[in-house]
C-alpha cells in the first residue's frame, strides 16, 4: 500500500510540538524522520503500517523510520466542543553524528532505534515517565533538550513496559504511483465502518472495477478488504468493551455489524476471546497500565 512522503523540516536538531486542535485525521504517511508521538487527550484509530490499532487517552507510540501511519480521532470530537491535545516529536537517528550511537554506553538505545521499525505502544509507569519528559521537552532550551530525549529514549530501552505492534521483518511498500487512493480507500472505510459498505461502493471510492479493486486491495495489503473491514470493526468492538457501558448487542450494531454470528466468529477470530471474556480481561489490563 502506498503511504504519502512527508517531508519534515527544521533548524533544530529534532522538531518538537504540543498539537491542540478540534479535531485530527492525518493521512497515510511516511517520514524518514524517528516518531516519538504523546495522545495527552484523544482516542480514536490508527493504521500503522498495515495493522489497524485504537488509540486511548494517554497512548504513546514510537515509530521508527518509514513506517507508512494514519491517526484519526473518534467522530466526538467534530460533534462536541473538544480539544485533542498531542505532542509529537521527530528525529533522525544520525542528527547526533553516525558515530554517537556507536559509542558502548548507547548500545541499548541503537537496538531500540531498530525495534521501532516494528512500532512500538508503550505501557504502564514507563508511558507516565516518558510523558513527563514530553513536556518537559516542549519548554527546554539548548543541550537540555538533546539531554531530555535521550533520557526518554534510555527509559523505553531499558523499559519491558512495551508491547510491538508489527510483526519482525515488516516491509513497508512505499514505492507504488498511485499514492492518493489508499489514502481514499482508508479515509472512506474509516467513516463509515459503522454501516454496510458494498464492494460497488469502495471500488468507485478507489476508481477501480469490483474486480480490479479486489485484486488491487489485497496485492497492496496482503490482505481482502473485507478482512480489513472486519479488523477494523473488531478493534472498535474492542474499545467499546474496554470502554463503555452498551451491552454487547449495541457494540454489534455500532460496529456495523448485521450478522451477529459472524461477530462473535470474527472477534474470537482476532483476539482469541469471546467478547465477554474480553470485556472483563481488558478492563483489568488498562487499570493495571495505567
Amino acid at each position: 500500500m502506498k503511504p504519502i512522503f512527508l517531508k519534515i523540516e527544521s533548524s533544530n536538531s529534532y522538531t518538537v510540538r504540543e498539537q491542540v486542535e478540534s479535531y485530527v485525521y492525518a493521512k497515510y504517511y511516511y517520514h524518514p524522520q524517528v516518531e516519538l508521538v504523546y495522545f495527552e487527550k484523544s482516542d480514536g484509530m490508527c493504521i500503522i503500517g498495515d495493522k489497524v490499532h485504537m488509540i486511548k487517552e494517554g497512548d504513546i507510540f514510537l515509530l521508527g523510520q518509514n513506517i507508512p501511519h494514519l491517526f484519526k480521532n473518534d467522530e466526538k470530537y467534530l460533534n462536541r466542543k473538544l480539544k485533542v491535545r498531542v505532542i509529537v516529536l521527530h528525529f533522525l537517528p544520525e542528527f547526533w553524528g553516525k558515530e554517537f550511537l556507536e559509542l558502548p554506553d548507547l548500545r541499548n538505545i541503537k537496538l531500540l532505534l531498530k525495534k521501532a521499525e516494528r512500532g512500538i505502544l508503550l505501557l504502564g509507569q514507563t508511558k507516565t515517565e516518558v510523558a513527563r519528559l514530553m513536556k518537559q521537552m516542549l519548554d527546554e532550551k539548548g543541550p537540555g533538550r538533546i539531554i531530555l530525549l535521550l533520557q526518554a529514549l534510555a527509559l523505553i530501552a531499558a523499559s519491558k513496559g512495551q508491547r510491538f505492534i508489527l510483526p519482525i521483518g515488516f516491509q513497508p511498500m512505499i514505492d507504488d504511483q498511485n499514492e492518493d487512493r489508499i489514502n481514499e480507500i482508508y479515509s472512506y472505510t474509516l467513516q463509515h465502518f459503522h454501516k454496510k459498505i458494498y464492494t460497488k461502493e469502495i471500488a468507485a471510492v478507489a476508481h477501480l472495477s469490483e474486480h480490479s479493486f479486489c485484486r488491487y486491495f489485497r496485492i497492496k495489503t496482503g490482505k481482502t478488504y473485507t478482512d480489513f473491514l472486519h479488523e477494523i470493526r473488531i478493534k472498535h468492538a474492542c474499545k467499546l468493551l474496554s470502554e463503555s457501558k452498551l451491552s454487547i448487542s449495541q457494540i454489534i450494531n455500532e460496529c456495523g455489524f448485521v450478522n451477529y454470528a459472524n461477530f462473535f466468529r470474527y472477534f474470537k477470530q482476532l483476539t482469541g476471546k469471546t467478547p465477554a471474556e474480553y470485556q472483563a480481561l481488558n478492563k483489568e489490563s488498562i487499570n493495571a497500565d495505567r
